[in-house]
């Protein structure tokens, strides 16, 4: 801040000056006008050392501090409107400082919860923040009230209001802030829980059918023995089905607890699949969901065909996934490019997937791969983590880039089987 500035700003609060030198307190605190006017100046004069302090603090202490606030220059000016309204308060008479204490109190615990709840950031890093804002502020002030006041009783006047102050602003600041947290906590918990029950009803119905086969066929099958009109080709048949309806309900397990099971492939199953085979197999499955919500969808494969070890179910499963969470996030008339060519070195398949759609807000991006999370009212919050979790599984990567109101990207990496295979 120029000197220009802190005059301008030191001459909005003149008014206040010339009425709290009449108050006694005011006598007390501060003998003459000329002294109150030299001391806020040399406050607003060190405001931005203040901030700088705080800010390399931080820096040194957390980690990737400059991705957690995004814009520091913002964050600057933030802090500047902090402390120069900590000034203003720290000289008002006694009736406008209890309403500048109260409106402080307010504003703080608004920017806790902004924090909390919009910024998402986490609680170690906040406390740390406010500690570090309130301890600098505070060591820069006291330093000027005891270098240029001379009396006690004056010095501790304003060192006290200066840390009823800071106290009043940065409490409620925290409280605003693990109130942010404490609903969070309250509403992940009753999505888990619907989540759960989801879960646990699809569960149910999806293994209640295979099991009601089993069992219609085991009492035919008793039926039979017992009116003594068993076939041996009928029986085979009977045992078949059970045992086809036995592997769905393992398959659907197998599925629900891979997200829980890390490492646990089924290498046994894995074969040589051909990715441009199953590209065109899902691009017409999808054709549908396209046709339906009116938009375009454009198959790009490469002249030659490419080969990946795995299980094709999975690759099945991941491009259908995406392609329908695209499909969704897309205007009428809007496109999805789907397109599938070789790395450079020609070690992985690379698949995208270019949508012009809603796109993903900056602060879900980080959360999209974890379990449960869903910004989708009849979402579950499964299906991209599943996805993750398969491509991983195959020593594959998969990548997510987006920007709201403009598209998202998804770029999916796979390693080719070697030519000589």
């Amino acid at each position: 801040m120029d000197t220009v500035e802190i005059m301008l700003l030191f001459s909005s609060l003149n008014t206040h000056f010339k009425k709290f030198i009449l108050t006694e307190e005011g006598k007390r605190m501060i003998e003459t006008h000329k002294d109150k006017e030299k001391l806020l100046y040399l406050i607003i004069e060190k405001v931005p050392n203040m901030i700088e302090a705080h800010i390399q603090n931080m820096l040194q202490k957390t980690e990737n501090f400059h991705k957690v606030i995004e814009d520091l220059e913002a964050y600057r000016t933030s802090l500047y409107s902090i402390y120069t309204t900590v000034a203003r308060i720290l000289f008002k008479e006694n009736e406008e400082y209890i309403e500048a204490l109260q409106q402080l109190e307010k504003t703080g615990y608004e920017v806790g919860l902004y924090f909390g709840e919009v910024k998402e950031m986490n609680r170690e890093t906040f406390l740390q923040l406010t500690h570090s804002i309130r301890i600098h502020s505070f060591d820069y002030v006291c330093s000027l009230i005891n270098v240029h006041l001379s009396k006690p009783e004056e010095r501790s006047f304003l060192i006290s209001r200066l840390f009823e102050i800071l106290n009043a602003r940065f409490n409620s600041c925290v409280n605003g802030f693990l109130s942010a947290k404490d609903k969070q906590i309250h509403y992940l918990h009753n999505q888990k829980l619907s989540i759960m029950g989801q879960m646990a009803a699809g569960m149910a119905h999806e293994i209640r059918n295979p099991l009601c086969s089993i069992k219609g066929f085991q009492q035919l099958m008793k039926r039979m023995v017992l009116n003594k009109t068993a076939n041996t080709n009928n029986f085979l048949n009977y045992i078949d089905i059970c045992i086809n309806e036995i592997t769905k309900i393992e398959n659907l397990v197998y599925d629900f607890l891979l997200l829980a099971r890390k490492g646990d492939s089924r290498k046994r199953s894995w074969e040589k699949v051909n990715i441009n085979q199953i590209f065109q197999k899902i691009h017409a499955l999808a054709a549908c969901f396209a046709l339906e919500k009116n938009v375009t969808l454009h198959l790009s494969l490469p002249s030659t065909t490419l080969f990946t070890y795995g299980i094709s179910s999975y690759i099945e499963q991941i491009m259908l996934n995406i392609i329908k969470n695209s499909i969704s996030a897309l205007h009428p008339g809007g496109l999805l490019l789907i397109n599938l060519y070789p790395s450079i070195d020609s070690k992985e398949a690379i698949l995208t997937f270019v949508d012009n759609g809603i796109g993903i807000p900056e602060n879900h991006i980080n959360k999209i791969f974890e379990p449960f999370f869903t910004t989708k009212e009849d979402g579950t919050g499964l299906g991209l983590s599943i996805c993750k979790r398969l491509v991983e599984e195959m020593r594959g990567s998969i990548l997510i880039q987006s920007k709201e109101k403009e598209g998202t990207t998804v770029e999916i990496r796979l390693p080719l089987v070697p030519h000589v295979m």
